[in-house]
């Protein structure tokens, strides 16, 4: 199974980067051909360059058509093409998508949002359970009266935000009121 992995990863890698070599050599500026249309050239390319590879080492006079000096050609034409692709700029290029390719490949996690603390709720009081649903005393101890019952320790409720008063630093200044003025009657304004 491995072995069918290898030759298909191998196979790609004979069909595309003779290829994509060659684009760069061809047009240098990543403008001239968006990522998609690179990988298509570059495919249609390496499939000639294989061609043409096979085509003259398996001439008479050569007998090379094997795989050892079929491989041998191949790196032997992708680092001519490497070379010409840097003398003409291109290699930039080879750049660029190698970093895009690396940012996807190795893109942070997003962060975890932070917990939102939960609004503040008044906890209900609890109230003693109907007589019904009060325990039952074991057969033969008969049952407290209901005086002698514990009680649940009642919980005071918090008050609502609204009701609650405010620190003294936060309360708000209140204006002071004029003295009322009283007339001669002894009625106030």
């Amino acid at each position: 199974m491995l072995d069918v992995v290898a030759y298909v990863l191998f196979g790609l890698f004979l069909l595309m980067v003779p290829g994509f070599l060659f684009t760069l050599v061809l047009y240098p500026r990543k403008e001239s051909l968006d990522f998609w249309q690179r990988m298509g050239v570059s495919l249609g390319l390496g499939v000639l360059v294989l061609i043409y590879l096979g085509f003259v080492l398996a001439q008479p006079s050569l007998k090379m058509l094997t795989l050892a000096p079929f491989v041998l050609a191949v790196f032997g034409v992708c680092l001519l093409f490497a070379l010409i692709a840097y003398w003409r700029g291109g290699l930039d290029v080879a750049i660029i998508y190698a970093r895009a390719l690396r940012r996807k490949i190795s893109r942070p996690k997003p962060p975890k949002p932070k917990p939102v603390p939960p609004e503040e709720k008044p906890i209900p009081p609890k109230l003693p359970p109907p007589p019904e649903e009060l325990p039952t005393p074991p057969e033969g101890k008969p049952a407290p009266p209901p005086e002698e019952r514990p009680a649940p320790p009642e919980e005071k409720p918090a008050p609502p935000p609204e009701e609650r008063p405010a620190p003294p630093e936060e309360q708000p200044a209140q204006p002071p009121q004029p003295p009322e003025e009283k007339r001669e009657s002894g009625e106030s304004v």
